[in-house]
């Protein structure tokens, strides 16, 4: 069971035993009013958990699918690899790349994910990397690293 999945299925149990706790506590509503508060609190934290656990179901994969098509409808140019350098004082690393946009003509700025290794071993100053453009948008691109990324 891959992460989205166990994530998944966590946050829907979670989600089921609040709004079981909702219904429980909503039984007596009437009986008292700190019965009551604590039905609606728990009724609360159902519906917010409950949208957490959709939205997390559906926007989890984005990035990795917008990398995969990317990398099957894309045009993949070599760019240069400019800058390898650390976000602030995490193990956070970055590459900066420039590259010339084959239908334009222009010159073209990029940055890599967020990596969780340092990638200037593999990726030297000068060296070139492969860039993914969209076809119909070249500002939207994915620099292949093929180094594991961090979403920060």
């Amino acid at each position: 069971m891959n992460k989205k999945t166990l994530g998944i299925v966590t946050f829907c149990i979670l989600s089921l035993l609040l709004w079981g706790l909702t219904a429980f506590l909503a039984e007596g509503m009437g009986a008292s009013r700190d019965r009551r508060v604590f039905a609606y609190a728990a009724g609360f934290c159902a519906l917010v958990l409950s949208a957490h656990t959709v939205l997390f179901a559906l926007f989890s994969g984005r990035k990795q699918r917008e990398r995969d098509w990317l990398r099957a409808h894309g045009r993949r140019i070599d760019a240069v690899v400019t800058k390898v350098g650390r976000r602030g004082r995490r193990a956070a690393w970055r590459i900066k790349a420039r590259g010339v946009d084959p239908r334009s003509g222009e010159e073209l700025s990029f940055r890599s994910d967020i990596l969780d290794a340092n990638p200037g071993t593999r990726f030297p100053l000068g060296s070139t990397i492969p860039v993914y453009l969209d076809p119909r948008n070249p500002k939207r691109y994915w620099v292949d690293a093929d180094i594991r990324t961090q979403y920060l």
